[in-house]
C-alpha cells in the first residue's frame, strides 16, 4: 500500500479524482493528531502527550492511500473543560461548523466522506455516547455518512483487537461502519522493537479501514 505525504496542510478542494475528505474528532488527548501521523508514516500535525489539546481550530492534511489523495481533518478536542486550549463548547461549535460547511451545496470539497470518531481506551462510556449522539444527529442521521470508531492507547494490549472483544457492549446501539484497535505512540528514543512493529501495523489497520469505509461518493 502506498502512502504519500506532501507534510504541509492541504485544502480539500476538488481535482479529476476527487480528495475524500475524512473529518476525524474525538475527546482531548485521544490521539487524533498522532493518529494522523501514524497514517502519513511522518510527522505532519503537531501532536501532544498532555492531557491538554495541541489542536486549537480544524486543519486538514492531505495524505495519498493506493493512489486514491485524502484529506484528514483534524479537529479541536471536545470535552476539555474551559481551563483548556478550546473551551468545551467553542469545540463543538468550531467541530459543527466544520460538519456543515463540507456538507453544504455550496461547498466546493465534495461533503463528507468518513467520520472517524478517535477514543481512548481509558475513555468514561457516558463520554463516548455523549459525543457519538452529537455528531450522529447533525450528520449521519441526516446525511448517511459513514462513522468508524477507532480505539486508540492499546500499545501494551496483546493483541490489540482483545480489547474490543472484552469492551464492544460500550458501543452497543451506534450506527457503526467499522472499528480499530490501535497504537499512536510517538517515536521516542529507544523505543522498543515490539511497539515499533505495532505503531506499523496500526498504520496499515487505519488506511485499510479509510480505504475500505469511506463511502462511494461523498454526502452533500
Amino acid at each position: 500500500m502506498v502512502v504519500q505525504s506532501s507534510g504541509k496542510p492541504a485544502s480539500p478542494v476538488s481535482s479529476s479524482k476527487r480528495e475524500k475528505n475524512v473529518v476525524i474528532f474525538g475527546e482531548t488527548g485521544s490521539g487524533k493528531s498522532s493518529m494522523i501521523n501514524v497514517i502519513a508514516q511522518e510527522q505532519v500535525a503537531m501532536s501532544s502527550n498532555d492531557a491538554q489539546g495541541c489542536t486549537s481550530e480544524s486543519k486538514p492534511y492531505s495524505v495519498n492511500i493506493s493512489g486514491q489523495k485524502f484529506a484528514l481533518f483534524d479537529t479541536a478536542g471536545l470535552n476539555e473543560g474551559t481551563a483548556g486550549t478550546v473551551p468545551q463548547m467553542q469545540a463543538r461549535q468550531q467541530l459543527k461548523n466544520l460538519l456543515d460547511k463540507l456538507m453544504s451545496h455550496q461547498s466546493p470539497s465534495g461533503g463528507i466522506d468518513l467520520l472517524v470518531y478517535c477514543v481512548r481506551n481509558t475513555t468514561a462510556p457516558h463520554a463516548i455516547l455523549s459525543t457519538y449522539n452529537t455528531v450522529y444527529s447533525g450528520a449521519c442521521r441526516k446525511k448517511r455518512v459513514p462513522i468508524v470508531v477507532v480505539v486508540t492507547g492499546l500499545e501494551f494490549e496483546t493483541p490489540m483487537e482483545s480489547w474490543w472483544d472484552s469492551h464492544k457492549e460500550i458501543f452497543t446501539g451506534m450506527h457503526l461502519a467499522g472499528h480499530a484497535c490501535v497504537t499512536t505512540i510517538e517515536d521516542y528514543p529507544d523505543i522498543p522493537e515490539d511497539l515499533t512493529r505495532r505503531v506499523a501495523q496500526s498504520g496499515k489497520i487505519l488506511r485499510d479501514l479509510i480505504m475500505n469505509k469511506c463511502s462511494a461518493s461523498a454526502t452533500k
